[in-house]
C-alpha cells in the first residue's frame, strides 16, 4: 500500500474532524420559552388630542411579574415597562415602547416592542437586546410575540420567545 493511499484518507479525517469541532464552537445557543407575563401599570398619563372623540396620546409605565412555562426552568423574574400609545375611541390603536426583565441572578436585557390594540387585547412584537450577565452578547434575531389581555390598570401577557446567545 503506497504512502498517498495513507496519508490521503487520514488527512481528509483530520480536516473533516476539525471542520466539525470549529463549527460546533460556532454554534449559538438558542433559547426558546413560553412565559406569562403579569404587570401593574403605574403611570397612565392620556392626553386627549381633540380631532375625533375619544381620541388620545398617552405615555405609561408598568411593573411586574413573568414566568416561564415551557423551555429551560427560569425562577419568576421582575419587569418594567415604559411605552406610548395612540387610541381612538372605539378602542383600538397602535403602542410600543421598552421593557427590561430583571433575572433572580442579577442578569438581565431589554426589549423594544410594538403593538396594536383592539378591545381587551394587545397583539404584537418584540426585538431583544443589550442583555448583561448570562445574557451578554445577546444576538440579533432575539425576540418575541406577545398576546396580552388588558384589565383596566392590569395587563396578562402570553408571551413566545427567542433568545440566541453566543456559545
Amino acid at each position: 500500500m503506497s504512502k498517498f493511499r495513507i496519508v490521503v484518507p487520514s488527512a481528509l479525517i483530520i480536516l473533516a474532524f476539525g471542520v466539525t469541532v470549529v463549527g460546533d464552537a460556532l454554534a449559538d445557543q438558542v433559547i426558546k420559552f413560553r412565559t406569562t407575563h403579569v404587570n401593574v401599570s403605574k403611570r397612565f398619563d392620556p392626553v386627549e388630542v381633540g380631532d375625533k372623540p375619544g381620541h388620545i396620546v398617552a405615555i405609561f409605565e408598568a411593573k411586574g411579574v413573568g414566568k416561564r412555562y415551557d423551555g429551560p426552568s427560569e425562577p419568576p423574574y421582575k419587569i418594567e415597562i415604559w411605552g406610548t400609545g395612540d387610541y381612538q375611541g372605539d378602542v383600538t390603536g397602535k403602542d410600543g415602547g421598552y421593557g427590561k426583565f430583571i433575572f433572580s441572578d442579577g442578569s438581565s436585557y431589554y426589549e423594544r416592542w410594538t403593538g396594536t390594540v383592539k378591545g381587551d387585547h394587545d397583539v404584537g412584537t418584540a426585538v431583544y437586546y443589550g442583555g448583561t450577565g448570562r445574557f451578554k452578547g445577546m444576538k440579533e434575531g432575539s425576540g418575541s410575540k406577545f398576546d396580552c389581555i388588558l384589565l383596566g390598570d392590569r395587563f396578562i401577557c402570553d408571551v413566545e420567545g427567542t433568545i440566541i446567545l453566543p456559545d
